[in-house]
């Protein structure tokens, strides 16, 4: 009997030390408030009629996605861990599912991990140049973090626009002495892998990021291969971004610069109707961002300007092929002030203006051609 009692005990302690050695956390955040939304709306009369429109409602993920996961770890021995993470985004304001209906579609991945060699992991990431997500390298740069609406950097950096890609393996360095960096590969961008090769979107990220001081900078580069059945004219997609912050504690100044070749496979956000006009294969561009954040009244005034500047249109004969000219500017302005540390309130307000045409046919400066935003929010966040 005694036995039992000691070996019963015993197992509890064992017990006891692997659930002491292994963790699961549900997290998450809850955006919501109310938005002000004006844009140009094409009537799609055979004579053009163009009208700036206005839409008031309750809307969420303004300052940041409203999301929900689960991250967990557990101990292996020798400095290393297991490690997971499932994220999914959703919309309180309908209480439907983000990216595109997916259970986990900010994140999914699983991997091991040590202080010395950093995460090995594989899955569904967001990309270490996305500005969001376990690896992100770059939502720093950006005074909005890649958020607010059109006020985040992702209207003119196509990779800063959330970019998440399938079916990836990655590793995440540990940081030495203020410098860590990021490799990651992707066997297919969107969706399963086809049984041809060829087919597939495979895609390449690198990002490095180093902090020192008052001055943190980055760097990250992607490269998306084109399928098989992509046209012979059109290249693989290759985007590299630059950029870093400079905090003066009175202010903290941010600067970007963006490098977009061959876009045609992950277009750009700032676009209407998410892409190019039937005709037009592939553009360049190029985009800068300068901006501040300054402490105010115990929160935060954010600001920032950005332009896209598009180029070597590929596509389109005659008059049409310069009628697809994406150059925009993008300003935008904002406050936050923190009642606790995980609830936040927030105001808003950005503008897009168009100095380019985004659709094939007739003039630049037919005002069809011209669909300028207008953007306003004021909402609350909380993490959880």
């Amino acid at each position: 009997m005694k036995k039992s009692l000691i070996a019963l005990a015993l197992i509890g302690a064992f017990s006891g030390t692997a659930v002491a050695q292994s963790s699961v956390t549900l997290y998450g955040i809850v955006d919501i408030g109310v938005q002000m939304n004006t844009a140009g709306v094409n009537k799609g009369t055979t004579t053009p009629n163009y009208s700036q429109e206005s839409v008031w409602g309750v809307n969420s993920g303004y300052q940041s996605g409203s999301r929900w996961g689960m991250r967990g770890s557990e101990a292996l021995g020798g400095g290393w861990n297991a490690v997971f993470t499932l994220e999914g985004g959703y919309s309180p304001d309908t209480g439907t599912l983000g990216q595109g209906g997916r259970l986990f579609g900010r994140q999914a991945w699983a991997g091991v991990q040590s202080a010395g060699m950093g995460t090995f992991a594989l899955g569904r990431f967001a990309t270490p140049s996305s500005g969001t997500g376990s690896f992100d390298q770059w939502g720093f740069v950006d005074p909005f973090a890649t958020g607010w609406g059109i006020n985040s950097l992702g209207s003119t950096f196509i990779a800063s626009n959330a970019l998440r890609e399938d079916n990836a393996v990655l590793w995440s360095s540990p940081t030495w002495a203020g410098f860590n960096f990021a490799a990651m590969y992707s066997f297919n961008i969107d969706g399963a892998e086809k049984s041809q090769s060829g087919n597939n979107i495979p895609a390449a990220t690198l990002a490095a990021k180093w902090a020192w001081g008052p001055i943190a900078v980055a760097a990250t580069y992607d490269l998306i291969t084109k399928p098989d059945t992509a046209p012979a004219t059109v290249d693989d997609q290759k985007m590299t971004q630059i950029g870093g912050t400079w905090d003066f504690k009175l202010a903290k100044l941010h600067a970007g610069y963006a490098i977009q070749r061959g876009i045609s496979f992950i277009g750009q956000s700032g676009i209407p109707g998410g892409f190019v006009p039937t005709g037009v294969q592939a553009f360049d561009n190029d985009a800068y961002m300068i901006g501040a954040t300054v402490p105010l009244m115990g929160g935060s005034l954010l600001g920032s300007y950005q332009y896209s500047n598009a180029k070597n249109v590929q596509g389109g004969t005659g008059a049409a092929a310069y009628a697809f000219e994406p150059d925009y500017s993008v300003w935008g302005i904002g406050y936050s002030y923190p009642f606790s540390r995980r609830t936040n309130m927030y105001v808003g307000y950005g503008q897009q203006s168009w100095d380019g045409a985004i659709s094939l046919g007739g003039s630049k400066t037919d005002p069809v051609n011209q669909f300028n935003k207008k953007q306003f929010a004021l909402g609350l966040r909380h993490l959880f």
